[in-house]
């Protein structure tokens, strides 16, 4: 059936959002939902006579930025300030540090600030071990201080300053204007430290062929190439992303889309708003199967009988995409979502795939980086996958297993107490939407929020931290449960079985 869901616009769906969402109110956003590690209550409500004030109704806000800052940093001062505008009526201006209202820091990028940082009473040690942190602090009533631990950690900060006024995350793909307010306030003790409980977190666009991709082509930047999801939407999604504190995404692989790397200027934009790039379960070593592999062009795509034809088409891509920061998924499915061509029985499956995971690592070892252990990789037990890991396979200690859900929102398995000791540690694949047998469900995310607190809450006590990644085939009829699902993988503590309610 050709759909017909695609607006002028952004694409629309029937889908029930949460009450702030609904409204059009951003309010719920003033009080740090997400969370994280805070020396402090994090209180967002404060009079003028107790409080700090960040925009006093007629002059600019004014920020500072190390001089030296991270594309991510860029783009979301960009964001930043156009928020700011809405919310404000004014754009906020750029001074020098010693005057602006607003300093902002990158630390890896500008230690020397560290000892001003230190007497200030920022905890530098502590952030600058983190990854994709900041913290947060009002500086005796008179500036705001804003450090990063690193440039994702930095463009979280600043955009976490767009939450405080009242900013959805939702603005641009949900249409929530922001309330213009006359005054931005805070508590003069105003401070939090926020850091990551899962280290990756985003989204894998799967479907994506019944709405957001025709609707990109068709509408948003329209193409002559068919199935092209463009750069330009690309970017909106991966800020999008960056409100959500997301640093991740698996991008759209279906047949007739157009494969990501194949899309001038996609893999740009990732870069210049912090998103690792990954692939699913069934693209080894970054590569669009569906997509890129041509059967008339290089045969079968079988490792029994051509196995030199599929090495040279992943070093292709490791040869491209090495320098960049990526997630490698291993191992070997078919070209889609099927079984490993050539093999039948169990043990030859297994024998095989071994064999696949071998030499996987010495092409990567000699494309991408030396030591092979440093190179980020999953291996994704899905379908008949975890049939063969479980006869035997032998898995390299420092790759994060990747555990799916049952394709309706429950976990089918965990690492157990020896698996949890893996230097490389564990990983979520989570369906929020599905096209499939038995049942498709992706026009209305039905996937109940308790559902959802309960098996990611024991993903994480099952030490499920390096990645987590929720399948979307569109962005709007998940939005509520994509939110809280990346609400918890940025803090796990954002939210419990008793605050459910709260947190819509």
């Amino acid at each position: 059936m050709k759909s017909n869901f695609y607006g002028n616009k952004k694409p629309l769906v029937a889908v029930m959002f949460c009450t702030a969402l609904l409204s059009g109110s951003p309010v719920a956003y003033a009080a740090n939902v997400g969370g994280g590690t805070a020396y402090a209550a994090d209180k967002t409500t404060a009079t003028n006579k107790d409080g700090f004030i960040w925009y006093n109704g007629e002059q600019a806000i004014t920020y500072s930025v190390s001089e030296s800052v991270s594309p991510v940093v860029t783009v979301a001062l960009d964001m930043f300030k156009g928020d700011m505008q809405q919310v404000t009526g004014v754009m906020p201006q750029k001074k020098s540090s010693d005057t602006a209202i607003i300093d902002i820091v990158q630390l890896d990028k500008d230690k020397s600030a560290a000892k001003e940082l230190c007497r200030q009473g920022v905890p530098v040690d502590s952030l600058i071990i983190k990854k994709d942190a900041f913290f947060i602090k009002v500086f005796d009533k008179k500036r705001l201080l804003v450090v990063g631990s690193d440039g994702r950690g930095t463009a979280y900060g600043i955009l976490e300053l767009s939450r405080l006024a009242g900013v959805s995350p939702w603005v641009w793909w949900g249409d929530v204007t922001p309330i213009k307010k006359e005054q931005l306030l805070l508590p003069a003790d105003y401070i939090t430290f926020q850091s990551p409980s899962v280290e990756y977190r985003g989204i894998f666009l799967n479907d994506e062929d019944w709405s957001l991709q025709p609707w990109s082509w068709k509408n948003f930047e329209p193409s002559p190439i068919k199935g092209r999801i463009g750069a330009r939407t690309y970017k909106e999604i991966f800020k999008l992303l960056m409100r959500l504190r997301a640093n991740a995404i698996w991008p759209g692989m279906h047949g007739i889309t157009t494969p990501f790397y194949f899309i001038p200027g996609a893999k740009e934009a990732a870069d210049s708003c912090g998103i690792v790039i990954g692939t699913s379960h069934c693209e080894p070593l970054m590569r669009n199967n569906v997509g890129e592999w041509k059967v008339k062009e290089r045969g079968d795509y079988n490792y029994m009988t051509n196995r030199e034809g599929v090495h040279s088409y992943w070093i292709e891509r490791l040869k491209e995409a090495g320098r960049y920061e990526n997630f490698y998924t291993m191992g070997m499915r078919g070209i889609h979502d099927s079984g490993m061509e050539g093999v039948k029985t169990l043990q030859e499956k297994t024998d095989a795939l071994q064999q696949v995971i071998n030499d996987q690592r010495k092409l990567l070892s000699k494309y991408v980086e030396k030591d092979v252990t440093k190179i980020p990789q999953t291996f994704v037990p899905y379908k008949e996958v975890l049939q063969i890991m479980e006869n035997g396979l032998q898995i390299p200690d420092d790759i994060t297993l990747i555990w799916c859900d049952d394709n309706y929102g429950y976990m089918t398995r965990l690492s157990d107490e020896e698996q949890q000791k893996r230097s490389g540690g564990a990983g979520v694949y989570y369906h929020l939407s599905y096209w499939g047998r038995p049942h498709d469900y992706m026009w209305l995310c039905t996937t109940q929020p308790g559902l959802i607190y309960s098996e990611m809450k024991q993903a994480y006590d099952c030490h499920a931290r390096r990645l987590w990644i929720a399948n979307v085939h569109d962005l709007k009829p998940v939005a509520y449960d994509l939110e809280l699902f990346l609400d918890m993988a940025w803090n796990i503590h954002s939210v419990s079985h008793s605050t459910l309610h709260q947190h819509q």
